[in-house]
């Protein structure tokens, strides 16, 4: 992608000479025009894609069985794999955008009374959180476990070189404080979806480290580090973490607190890009 920079271009006019009598004339200032220069990112946001690729065929190994305890009626084992499985998906939401139809597929948006008008995650979710059920969702599971392996096939050919990608860390994160922690949610997994968020961000900020002002770089390692910190309080056992229903005011503001931080240290590495 060429992300444009403002640089400010004041151009003077030379004296000239008089027709006649060769009468030099006052220098005229022009007014101040505007010089756009475009800065590449196309290479990072390859580098992502390649970071959220390494990790697919995971993803599609775990959504087959995450189907497969479906299918096999296993409720509770299909309750506990599901957020771990989400988190595959949300280490790609800076480049959700390149996908928006296969995104829509995994993780459609469900509204009340409209649920069987979605598929993926959030369908999945209804059945296992809500009706507590496995039965009915066999389709349901089975579609979803095809989706994300026709993701992983169409990641290959996925052209994210117009995706600023440090740019939609941030808007990902924005996302998550104005919407995912405001509402409540079907699995209540928020807290899964900002540890898988923040290594996400984490990775970008790696691959930017060298294009960036060094202050800016350690702002931001150093905001995600405190980041991680607050979500590691809530871990319970391997890779398990607190249900966020049960947070307290204070502890979700805590969390909201510390995703801003991190939020605000990546816009402030962006403005330093070169």
């Amino acid at each position: 992608m060429k992300y444009s920079k403002t640089l400010m271009a004041i151009l003077v006019a030379t004296s000239v000479l008089a027709a006649c009598g060769q009468k030099e004339e006052d220098t005229v200032e022009q007014p101040e025009q505007h010089q756009e220069v475009e800065i590449e990112v196309a290479i990072e946001a390859d580098k992502f894609k390649e970071f959220v690729s390494s990790q697919m065929d995971d993803f599609v190994t775990d959504t087959q069985l995450l189907a497969s305890l479906v299918k096999e009626g296993k409720l509770e084992e299909a309750q506990k794999l599901y957020p771990l499985v989400t988190m595959y998906y949300e280490r790609m939401q800076p480049i959700a955008s390149n996908f928006e139809e296969l995104d829509v597929a995994v993780n459609g948006v469900i509204t009340k009374g409209k649920e069987n008008e979605v598929t993926g995650f959030q369908r999945l979710a209804y059945g296992l959180f809500t009706e507590k059920q496995t039965s009915g969702y066999e389709e349901i599971a089975s579609k979803l476990a095809s989706d994300v392996k026709a993701l992983q096939e169409a990641l290959s050919s996925l052209d994210v070189t117009k995706n600023n990608v440090l740019v939609s860390a941030s808007l990902m994160f924005d996302t998550m404080l104005k919407d995912r922690l405001t509402t409540s949610s079907i699995a209540n997994n928020e807290v899964y979806a900002v540890k898988a968020q923040t290594e996400a961000a984490q990775e970008i900020v790696k691959i930017f480290m060298p294009r960036v002002e060094a202050n800016s770089a350690a702002n931001a390692t150093e905001k995600l580090a405190i980041l991680e910190e607050v979500i590691a309080y809530y871990e319970v056992g391997k890779e398990d973490y607190v249900n966020y229903s049960f947070f307290t005011t204070k502890q979700k503001e805590e969390l909201s607190t510390a995703i801003k931080d991190a939020q605000t240290a990546l816009e402030k590495m962006n403005d330093t890009l070169k």
